[in-house]
């Protein structure tokens, strides 16, 4: 077998860590199937690649969160999942397997040192020499921003196949958005590229204050937390809405606010025309400074809200110039929550390659 057909074979370690949970997976031949993945791709893409891991841990975050406390939880995994790679016969004794991991956090550098994770409660925090120490020489380690792991997944095996510029956003809990510039995940200066839900959509006295200290980002209305803040506060003030007895016993959600919206809700409609063109704005700022070939959005909000997505597509016709729609192909992210692991195995890999 050659060098290359060697390294496309090879084991991987991908690690999500946010808030809540942890999650490690060891794939098996990540770097050939997402060649083989571009090769066969066409103008439009091709189809996301399902590569099940040949070994796969997840459990809570948890207490104590220190970061001695997660280098020592997330070395062990590691090694057991090595060792279980190694008995069922997908790694030799003596390979060495790249670690990618990444985090919901703000990274000051390439080392892994983390500036700021709010859900971890971590600030100025050398992780990457701290794991890599404890890792050793045979496993190399890349730490990465998890929007960015989740964005270069999508790129190598997920809805960006074949793109070679690519803006990907998530409307989730927050609103992160990765780039990947020719063929490049691009970080940034400082590693704050794609801080797209800090985009500023409103300016005047009233506009929404954000967990960032500023005041009108984008997030801080459509963002996940703000978004259900104020959904049930104007549903408990007396807004009158469908979405309440879609819920029935349930805490309203998102979705249940987008269905009434499709069946033609008042406040629903109404909720959805306002936060819309917001979205629609950040997004037609960033096609016309970046001009991707692929814009993929997914995330937990925009994944339940088909009838908001519907309403910013259209509102991004006005909000984007029309040179950069022409190129442009729009389409759902595809790997789901395994798009963080794929992505970090795969710059683990990258990063770990000779030369």
């Amino acid at each position: 077998m050659s060098r290359d057909a060697a390294a496309g074979a090879a084991l991987a370690i991908g690690i999500d860590l946010g808030g809540t949970s942890l999650r490690l997976a060891a794939y098996r031949g990540l770097e050939a199937a997402a060649g083989a993945a571009a090769a066969a791709a066409g103008p439009g893409g091709a189809p996301p690649v399902a590569l099940t891991p040949v070994a796969h841990h997840r459990e809570p975050v948890g207490e104590p969160r220190d970061p001695d406390t997660m280098v020592a939880r997330i070395a062990d995994h590691v090694a057991r999942l090595v060792d279980a790679a190694r008995a069922a016969g997908d790694a030799d004794d003596d390979a060495v397997v790249p670690v990618g991991l990444g985090i919901a956090a703000m990274l000051r550098d390439h080392r892994g040192t983390v500036a700021n994770s709010p859900h971890l409660r971590w600030r100025d925090v050398d992780l990457g020499a701290r794991l890599a120490a404890r890792l050793g020489p045979r496993h190399p380690l890349a730490i990465h921003n998890d929007v960015n792991a989740i964005t270069y997944g999508e790129y190598g095996l997920g809805a960006a196949v074949g793109a070679r510029d690519v803006l990907a956003v998530y409307v989730g809990t927050g609103i992160g958005a990765g780039l990947i510039v020719d063929g490049r995940l691009a970080e940034g200066a400082s590693h704050c590229a794609g801080e797209l839900g800090h985009v500023k959509v409103a300016w005047d006295a009233g506009a929404a204050p954000c967990a960032c200290g500023g005041r009108g980002c984008v997030e801080a209305y459509v963002g996940g937390s703000y978004l259900l803040r104020r959904i049930r506060g104007e549903l408990a003030g007396g807004a009158p809405s469908l979405a309440r007895d879609l819920a029935g016993a349930a805490p309203v959600t998102v979705a249940h606010v987008d269905d009434a919206a499709g069946r033609g809700d008042r406040w629903a409609l109404e909720l959805w025309q306002e936060l819309a063109p917001l979205l629609a704005i950040a997004l037609g700022n960033a096609l016309a400074l970046l001009n991707p070939a692929r814009l993929v959005l997914g995330g937990g909000v925009l994944s339940r809200t088909p009838v908001l997505v519907e309403l910013t597509l259209a509102a991004l016709e006005i909000a984007a110039p029309a040179a950069a729609l022409e190129p442009l192909t729009i389409a759902p992210a595809a790997l789901g929550d395994d798009a963080g692991l794929v992505g970090a195995a795969l710059l683990a890999t990258r990063d770990a390659r000779p030369g």
